[in-house]
């Protein structure tokens, strides 16, 4: 097993033991087994998959969307440190979808490189909290 701590500025969101943990960055998404090889890198806005046993199947997952952060790897514990991070269950799919419109808007309203980075993380990371809402709708089988 691998503990896994999932911190915000908010404090501490996930802090167990787990068999995986799946995690989005700049290469792509990686999977975190234990014994993994010691690792920092950077988390892109996305999901967070967190298998808690071997045998626990894709349904089973818990879902965390997040903004984009810090990942530290040292092969007993995986440490993401993040602004902020919601679980499947604390986004209303609606209210995201909402949340995006008025991100899109905000992208094309900016007229210079900050305003638009900020635009486009706030875009991606709504695209997250969708993709999550939509992964807890599939499983709960709405």
């Amino acid at each position: 097993m691998i503990t896994f701590e999932l911190v915000t500025l908010d404090g501490v969101k996930f802090a167990k033991e787990c068999y995986e943990v799946m995690l989005p960055t700049e290469d792509g998404q990686i999977s975190v087994f234990p014994h993994h090889a010691p690792l920092v890198s950077v988390a892109v806005p996305g999901i967070v998959a967190i298998r808690k046993r071997a045998s626990d199947k894709d349904d089973q997952l818990d879902h965390y969307a997040i903004d984009g952060g810090v990942i530290e790897i040292n092969g007993r514990r995986v440490r993401l440190l993040v602004d902020e991070a919601e679980h499947a269950s604390d986004i209303d799919h609606m209210q995201a979808q909402a949340a995006l419109r008025r991100a899109r808007e905000l992208m094309k309203q900016s007229h210079d490189r900050e305003s638009a980075a900020q635009a486009t993380a706030r875009v991606e990371r709504e695209l997250a909290r969708i993709r999550v809402a939509e992964i807890k709708r599939r499983s709960s089988g709405r």
